[in-house]
Order: C-alpha cells, then sequence, then structure tokens
C-alpha cells in the first residue's frame, strides 16, 4: 500500500478530524483480559455483550458463550456505560477489568474465586469460575509483567529489515517503528538491543537521510509526512542519549531542519508540506514539531529560535481557558480531545527548560482530565503514550491518579496467553488502525508504566554515562551532564 493509498488514507484522515467529533457517542469493543475472548458495551447499557470467547482460556472453561450479556459480578450490576468523552472508561468495562486485576492477584486459589452475573437468552445466570494467578497491576511484579508482554509481543513483530510495518506506507511505518524503539528503551535497553538497533538503523534510512529530499518543501517518498520526522526524531534521540552513536546527531539535525523549513512564515504546519485546511494549520505537529526540536537540541542540534518562537505564537493563540490546547487557534474548537497537544507541549517546554508557568498550566490541565487521555481524534494512541511522561515530569500526583483511571484498560488488553490486545477510545480513533492496534496497544501500555523507571529523556532530565569504550583493550569510560 503505497502512494495510493496514501491518499485515499489522506481523505479518510480529513474525515475523520473533520466530520466526526471526538465526543459522539458509540459502542465500545475490547478484549475481556484474563477471562480470554472480545465484549462489547453500548452508550447508557450496563450490559457487555460477549462477542467471543477464546479457546482454552478461562472464560471457555468456565462455560462463558458468545451472546452472553454480562451484567454483574458478585451481585453487584455494573453501571452504564456512557459515550462522553469526560467519563473515560466508567461503566461495565473498568468494573470488569479493576474486578479482574484485584482478583487474580490474591494468593490462595480460593480467593480467586470469581462470579459473573449474566443474562443468557434473557435467563439470569450466576457463572463461578477460578482465575489463574497473576500479579496485579497495583504491585510491582504485575506492571513488570505487562511490560515483559508488550516488550516480546513488539519484538516478535519486528520486520527483518528493522520496520514495524502499517497498513499505510512509510510514514506510517516511521511513526509506528519510531514509538516501537523508544518504548522498547524505556523498558530494558540491553534485554532488547538487537531489535533497538535494527529499528534504528531502518529509521535513519537510506543513506542516513531519513527518507526526507534534500529539498525538504519536495515531498518525499509515499508524502513522507511530518508525524513521522517528529516521532523519529524522539526515537534516535533517546537512542543517542542511551547509547552516544554518532551516527544519530546528523539524522537528528535533518529532521529538526526539515520541519522548520516545512513551517510557514505564520507558523502553520500541515500534514506534510501544505498547511491544509483552507490555511488554518494543524497545531498538533506544531506541539509535536516542539517536541522534536527540544529532543534534537538534546543531542546538540542548534534549536532555531525564530521557527520555536513563530509555532509558540501558534501554540499561545490555541490555549482554552482551561488550560487545555484547541485543534486550532480558533476559539470553540474545544479541548475535549487536547491530550496529544497539550502533553507534547507540556514535554517541549519542561525538556528544553522553558516558560515553566506555562509548562505547569498544561501539567494541571492533563492532571485534573485524567479520563480524556485516550481522546485525540484519529490517532487516540499518542495521547495515552505521551500523557504519562509529561504528569511524571510536572505533576506526580497526577500520574498516579492516571495510573489508577487506566489500571483497567491495562487489565483488559492483558489476555490470558499473555497477549495483548488493543483498547480504543469511545469513537473517531481511525488512526490507530492505520499504524496497527495490538502493536499501538503494546506501545501504550508501556509508555504507560515505564515513566517511573526514568530511562529516557521524556521522563526526566538527569546526567547520563556514555557507553564504555575500549582502545588497544583497555575500558575508558566517560560521563556527559548533557
Amino acid at each position: 500500500m503505497r502512494p495510493g493509498v496514501m491518499t485515499l488514507i489522506s481523505l479518510i484522515l480529513i474525515h475523520w478530524f473533520l466530520i466526526v467529533p471526538s465526543e459522539v457517542g458509540a459502542s465500545e469493543a475490547f478484549p475481556l483480559g484474563i477471562l480470554g475472548g472480545r465484549g462489547q458495551v453500548e452508550p447508557n447499557s450496563s450490559l457487555i455483550s460477549v462477542l467471543s470467547i477464546d479457546p482454552g482460556s478461562p472464560a471457555a472453561l468456565a462455560g462463558l458463550k458468545v451472546g452472553d450479556q454480562l451484567r454483574g459480578i458478585g451481585g453487584i450490576p455494573f453501571t452504564q456505560h456512557s459515550g462522553k468523552i469526560d467519563v473515560g472508561g466508567l461503566g461495565p468495562q473498568k468494573s470488569l477489568g479493576e474486578a479482574l486485576d484485584e482478583c487474580a492477584a490474591r494468593e490462595l486459589e480460593k480467593d480467586r474465586k470469581i462470579t459473573l452475573d449474566l443474562l443468557r437468552d434473557e435467563t439470569e445466570l450466576a457463572l463461578e469460575l477460578i482465575l489463574p494467578p497473576r500479579p496485579g497491576l497495583k504491585e510491582a511484579a504485575g506492571r513488570a509483567l505487562l511490560i515483559e508482554s508488550c516488550c516480546r509481543q513488539l519484538v516478535s513483530t519486528q520486520r527483518p529489515d528493522g520496520r514495524w510495518d502499517s497498513p499505510v506506507g512509510l510514514t506510517g511505518d516511521r511513526v509506528l517503528s519510531a514509538w516501537a524503539v523508544v518504548a522498547l528503551l524505556s523498558a530494558d535497553h540491553d534485554q532488547y538491543r538487537d531489535s533497538i538497533e535494527r529499528g534504528i538503523r531502518w529509521l535513519r534510512g537510506p543513506q542516513d537521510h531519513c527518507w526526507i529530499a534534500d529539498d525538504p518543501l519536495k515531498k518525499g517518498p509515499d508524502n513522507l509526512g511530518n508525524w513521522a520526522i517528529t516521532s523519529t526524531v524522539v526515537a534516535l534521540t533517546e537512542h543517542w542519549i542511551a547509547t552516544q552513536d554518532h551516527l544519530d546527531p546528523p539524522v537528528i539535525e535533518r529532521c529538526c531542519k526539515s520541519l522548520a523549513a516545512r513551517m510557514t512564515d505564520d507558523g502553520l504546519f500541515g500534514h506534510d508540506v501544505v498547511p491544509g485546511y483552507s490555511n488554518k494549520g494543524f497545531n498538533v505537529i506544531n506541539t509535536l514539531s516542539h517536541l522534536a526540536w527540544s529532543m534534537g537540541a538534546q543531542a546538540g542540534v542548534t534549536l532555531d529560535e525564530d521557527s520555536w518562537s513563530k509555532s509558540l505564537d501558534q501554540i499561545r493563540r490555541s490555549i482554552d481557558p482551561n488550560g487545555g490546547i484547541r485543534y486550532w487557534t480558533m476559539k470553540g474548537t474545544g479541548t475535549g480531545d487536547a491530550s496529544l497537544r497539550t502533553s507534547s507541549m507540556a514535554l517541549a517546554l519542561s525538556i528544553s527548560a522553558r516558560e515553566p508557568q506555562l509548562t505547569q498550566q498544561f501539567g494541571d490541565y492533563l492532571a485534573a482530565h485524567p479520563s480524556r487521555m485516550r481522546e485525540a481524534h484519529a490517532v487516540g494512541s499518542l495521547g495515552m503514550m505521551l500523557a504519562p511522561s509529561a504528569l511524571w515530569r510536572i505533576n506526580r500526583a497526577g500520574y498516579s491518579n492516571f495510573l489508577e483511571e487506566w489500571r483497567w484498560y491495562l487489565s483488559l488488553m492483558h489476555r490470558p496467553d499473555r497477549s495483548v490486545h488493543y483498547i480504543g477510545g469511545k469513537g473517531n480513533n481511525g488512526g490507530d488502525s492505520y499504524l496497527g492496534k495490538h502493536r499501538i496497544g503494546c506501545i501504550i501500555a508501556i509508555l504507560i508504566l515505564t515513566p517511573p523507571d526514568e530511562k529516557l529523556r521524556l521522563h526526566i532530565d538527569k546526567p547520563f554515562k556514555k557507553p564504555e569504550l575500549k582502545v588497544d583493550g583497555v575500558s575508558e569510560a566517560t560521563s556527559s551532564t548533557n
């Protein structure tokens, strides 16, 4: 799927961005966690309809059937599911996910018995089953297990050439691959070194040109988009900080300069080289460009102050009274899906140590609205991926609340065979399909859980050690405070 498909996808993206509001109510399908299977809820319903059952799973062994409707646990009925974004996962799926997480973590088998209240052909039934043991997400062991499951799934789905392939061509491959590398770096650089290095080599591209033409205003292969350039900078910079690989900075610089060249004199961005949307611009690319520029500066790339200033002016004009960043500079465009724009800008300012008051304002918005994080128009995942790092940097209590808010989400995505399946937003998350849902699900989970490990510059500013060099068989260790 290459240029022709990208044209089609661009049209679909515009449809999603401009026609389908993120607040629209919709059914929500999701995995059933350690039970094994998939379910679905409808707005204003307190029932989970069972869509499928995994063979050999706890649900299958207990006799749960496709078509059953789960209505509660242990005599306590579920609350209604809502299509409103401000309530997050509140409803049946939240209750189920939290109950499964807590029950499976109990030490004794008799304490892992759970009773599912359900309707089958309009008959009320109570189905008892004993869950297999699994450490809960409130405990370090449970979080480590999910991280390991996600990393193994990412490594197993990497292509031989080092990329993670998306359904939509090179820009999608670059976005997915960059964030997969970041996720693996945040988990364990040494354990996943081979996968990371292969991913980085692919991201650098042919001749280390990153698929960017010498004239960045010329559309590159597959209409290479700014999403790909910004995510590549983050991945290469995190890799450089971890390894001091001398091949990274020139590619990072090429990417950063290309973003500046693609911005208009008024500070506007588009998907690629054209602002689009009747020249209104696309300020999520502004915020992601700020993140890329701030990260590039960590690798020694000179920050273009003029570009930074012009783009920041656009962002200032887009800040809502509630502290979030709107879709456009136009008032009334709302911040219901501001998680990606606000978290990427909060990270950019925090990493670059600029605008402390504005940084805090963005962090406070994220802390005040943890339930909104998975709503980010066509790419619902990126808000979930970046908000945890921003909160860890700016508002630690907000990070803890975020983790508890989405514990059900992490619990349900982790299946009995320890594979990880994607859970999206309530609607308008087409971009996750474009990138590959289950791999994005793995990246989301890893980047939610790893900020306290502080292995990334996204997480914290701290001195790092350069890798040990051997000269004539003698080790030389140097350090830097960059």
